[in-house]
């Protein structure tokens, strides 16, 4: 029996059911592949599955290899937001021309990511039904799309020249076809090995027409999270919380139930009282605030928004190892930490971690050990992952750069170290052999032009 109560994490401040990956330390990504033109009659192909092959490829070198999850959006029909509440077909247009079928070349890209550190998965959606969709006329006449005050199709958004309708969870779930849409997906791609899966616009509403609550709505999100998490998929989705009926409190229902909200809002409280491994969220300045969370990526870290870089770039690798250093090392490195404590002053806000880490509001600053690590986007940071006893400097404005990497990273004051610089093509061949100084790395660069550099110890 899937149950639809919420789970309260406060008891133990651990997930509900372990995730399938700790999403605090893996870098977290959508890739858009295509969307249909205005008239819905073909598709506009940014990147097919071919192509976003050679985006994984290039992004794992940049990111030496750290633990990646990339969503496709657009993967299905005609691209993003088409076909829905159906999602059984996988668009034609982003096939290889040596596969018969787009379905087989999204099963090489989904097997062959694995080889670069990249689970593939999907980016779905359960919330929207649209008239063109091969499922619309059943889901209407299940009445499985909710009705306002009238008895009217309730009307959700209207997304690239279409009007989305709202689909009842609770309703859908009830009748079982919430759980035949997953099966059949499941059936169609191997979700379950990938052991994630993403839904876009999760929020909940109250389907007036049925007599159904806010409260059913929530009820029948949760059971349809637990029925993936049955199959062994965790779901990430969205927004933590986004109710749609004025006027309600904000709730909390996913906490521990899902692991990642991809726009993620907290205040300063949740990030102290909520361990990243328990929740944790990608892009932290989405316009959509649902609390007094501006800036709190500052003390806390933010991951790479892949998805805008792939779109919009004109030099994506350049773009990713910039948001690489800048971002994702001090999202993960902090994320790796416990959150001890929290002081609010008149200047600004500090936050202690453990291993005498600290970040600072005001300055845009973190320290290890009492020594600056990261000032603004000059930085150095450990790479654990990659290998022990290494990490990334990272410089923006080039010139004369100085560590203290034995207060930093625990260096000898006269360790030998090996510095191989880090490219838009990822580690390249040029190493320098270098004796720290009185414990400080001392560099002299090109003024001006970003540089990042490996640091392996001797």
């Amino acid at each position: 029996m899937i149950s639809g109560k919420p789970y309260d994490w406060r008891k133990t401040k651990e997930p509900e059911k372990p995730y399938n990956f700790d999403y605090s330390k893996t870098l977290t990504m959508k890739m858009f592949l295509s969307i249909p033109d205005e008239q819905h009659k073909k598709t506009i192909v940014h990147a097919n599955f071919e192509k976003a092959l050679e985006y994984i490829k290039a992004v794992d070198k940049i990111t030496l290899g750290v633990p990646k999850i990339i969503y496709l959006v657009g993967w299905q029909y005609l691209g993003h937001d088409s076909g829905y509440p159906a999602f059984f077909e996988v668009n034609e247009a982003l096939k290889r021309d040596c596969d018969a079928t787009a379905r087989d070349s999204l099963l090489w890209l989904m097997e062959e990511a694995y080889k670069y550190n990249t689970t593939v998965s999907l980016h779905i959606n359960m919330y929207d039904a649209y008239k063109n969709s091969p499922l619309w006329e059943l889901y209407v006449e299940k009445g499985l799309i909710c009705l306002d005050e009238n008895k009217n199709l309730y009307k959700a958004g209207f997304w690239n020249g279409q009007q989305a309708y709202a689909i009842s969870y609770k309703r859908e779930w009830d009748c079982g076809f919430a759980q035949r849409r997953i099966d059949k997906l499941l059936e169609l791609l191997p979700i379950e090995r990938a052991g994630t899966i993403h839904i876009d616009a999760f929020h909940c509403r109250p389907d007036v027409g049925h007599g159904l609550t806010l409260s059913d709505s929530h009820e029948g999100r949760l059971k349809i999270i637990r029925y993936f998490r049955s199959k062994g998929i965790d779901v990430t989705s969205e927004y933590l919380y986004y109710d749609t009926d004025k006027g309600e409190p904000k709730t909390e229902h996913l906490v521990g139930v899902v692991p990642l909200a991809y726009h993620l809002s907290q205040s300063l409280i949740d990030y102290m009282s909520r361990p990243a491994s328990l929740l944790c969220g990608c892009d932290t300045t989405h316009r959509i605030k649902e609390c007094e969370s501006k800036d709190m990526y500052l003390l806390f870290g933010e991951s790479i928004d892949g998805e805008s870089i792939w779109l919009n770039s004109k030099n994506y690798k350049l773009d990713f190892l910039r948001d690489f250093c800048t971002k994702f090392l001090k999202f993960r490195f902090l994320n790796s930490l416990e959150r001890l404590s929290a002081t609010v002053t008149p200047d600004g806000v500090s936050v202690n971690f453990t291993k005498n880490v600290a970040t600072y509001l005001g300055e845009d600053r973190l320290t290890i050990n009492g020594v600056t690590a990261k000032a603004g986007n000059e930085l150095v940071l450990p790479t654990d992952w990659y290998e022990k006893n290494t990490a990334v400097v990272y410089t923006e404005k080039g010139g004369q750069v100085d560590w203290n990497l034995s207060k930093i990273l625990g260096f000898a004051s006269t360790q030998n170290i090996e510095l191989t610089e880090l490219t838009e093509d990822g580690l390249s061949d040029k190493k320098r052999l270098l004796q720290l100084n009185d414990g400080m790395l001392e560099l002299d660069l090109e003024p001006n032009k970003p540089a990042a550099f490996l640091i392996s110890r001797m």
